[in-house]
């Protein structure tokens, strides 16, 4: 018996989560091999909420409004080609913190200005 798609997408955001937590820590502390690890199974998840189309569009877009800035920011770098207009504020937003979380959303921020983004994952449009 699988699961219903509500519940299966509901386990891929909490897993998403919880691996954007531990991505940021693990940058935190340098660890290269966890973050690197934990980078590869965030794109994992990624491509799979995405391949909900439409629900798992909306559903990463509703991370970016998590009040944890790792969670955050992560589902904007994934979602941003979906929807600049609500991701940019986000990584502005997170930009303002200090040590590397907001670095790295400066960044972020800056290479989509350039137009040098290059996409995490690729969304489904619908």
């Amino acid at each position: 018996m699988t699961e219903p798609d509500d519940v299966r997408l509901e386990r891929l955001l909490l897993r998403f989560e919880a691996a954007a937590t531990n991505h940021s820590r693990a940058m935190e502390e340098m660890d290269e091999e966890a973050a690197n690890r934990l980078a590869a199974l965030l794109g994992a998840l990624s491509a799979s909420i995405f391949g909900f189309g439409e629900l798992g569009n909306r559903a990463m877009l509703e991370l970016t409004s998590r009040e944890d800035p790792a969670v955050a920011g992560l589902a904007a770098v994934y979602a941003m080609e979906l929807d600049p207009e609500t991701c940019l504020p986000v990584l502005r937003r997170i930009g303002t913190l200090s040590g590397l979380i907001g670095f790295r959303a400066r960044v972020a921020v800056e290479r989509w200005e350039k137009g040098e983004w290059t996409p995490a994952k690729k969304p489904q449009k619908s």
